[in-house]
């Protein structure tokens, strides 16, 4: 049996579900994080931790499957209750996202010590203790100027360099970066399409109970020649302004097409799903190329409305 060396905490909760404020389990004294007024978007961060089993497979060979299976659901149990007000999610076998909203980019910093100090608590195994390692990346911005989108694929760049260097990666994200001018991207995209700078990269999409991999999501990113990785909060926005955002997509299409035959031809025969920009779905010559492309393309394929769409528009 796997247990922590620490007090008890709170019913676990399913995969999947977020943990919020209303969950909170009684009597425990939050951490010492400044909170920021509520309905007050302007004097509020929106704050995204990735929090990251790194010894998994050390535990594993320890624990067995089974108890290294329970291995995320001990840690948001130990972070929902150092954290009450956080909202909580396991998107993997080894990883929990952590949300909050805070009063200033130091409150991450915080928020990272009190993540690192209940990583530091052992798991007892049988009366032995087992160190549990983690990496943490983390992501910060002003909630009334950031994307959702953004602020977790921002998070996920982070835990990358994390894994590199060890330490923990937080990302200021209203801090100015060598910003993009609007007007050059547009004039060089078309150029970046025909040229290859444009490649995807695919997230698989894990079916939980069946532990297996179902589908996967593909996401563009641009390898600029001169400005290096463009991360997709930088050219989709400029795209849909410029009007170009159905020659990205249909290059998308064809891609997908063709890289899910690939894997299927390989023994992974995935459903590959691309994101669609809420503007496309009233553009006639944009439907009609798609659909000629799908059309027994035998592969296959499915469209997601992108999440700024619905917030923009939820109609």
């Amino acid at each position: 049996m796997v247990r922590a060396v620490q007090p008890p905490y709170p019913p676990r909760r399913p995969p999947g579900r977020r943990k919020s404020a209303s969950d909170a389990p009684g009597g425990l004294v939050q951490s010492g994080i400044d909170i920021a007024p509520r309905g007050d978007p302007s004097n509020t961060w929106q704050i995204v931790c990735l929090v990251e089993i790194a010894n998994f497979s050390a535990l594993r060979r320890k624990f067995g499957r089974v108890g290294a299976d329970s291995l995320a659901l001990d840690l948001e149990r130990r972070i929902a209750a150092v954290l009450p007000d956080s909202s909580t999610m396991i998107v993997s076998r080894t990883s929990i996202e952590v949300s909050l909203e805070r009063a200033s980019f130091a409150a991450l910093g915080v928020a990272v010590d009190v993540l690192r100090g209940v990583a530091e608590i052992p798991l007892d195994l049988d009366g032995e203790a087992h160190a549990l390692q983690i990496e943490i990346g983390g992501a910060a911005a002003p909630l009334a100027t950031i994307e959702t989108v953004r602020l977790i694929e921002e998070a996920e760049g982070a835990l990358e360099d994390a894994r590199s260097t060890h330490q923990p990666v937080l990302r200021d994200l209203s801090v100015c970066t060598p910003t993009f001018d609007r007007q050059t991207l547009t004039r060089e995209m078309p150029a970046a399409i025909a040229n290859g700078e444009m490649f995807l990269q695919y997230q698989p999409k894990v079916h939980v109970r069946e532990q297996r991999i179902s589908s996967a999501e593909a996401l563009v990113r641009w390898q600029h020649p001169n400005r290096g990785l463009i991360l997709p909060g930088d050219f989709i926005t400029v795209a849909e302004q410029a009007q170009q955002i159905s020659a990205l997509t249909l290059w998308t299409l064809d891609e997908v097409i063709r890289d899910q035959k690939v894997l299927a031809a390989d023994g992974h025969d995935l459903t590959i799903f691309i994101n669609i920009s809420g503007q496309l779905l009233s553009d006639k010559h944009f439907v009609e190329a798609a659909c000629a492309k799908t059309h027994n393309c035998g592969a296959k394929i499915g469209f997601e409305i992108t999440e700024t769409a619905v917030i923009r528009d939820p109609e």
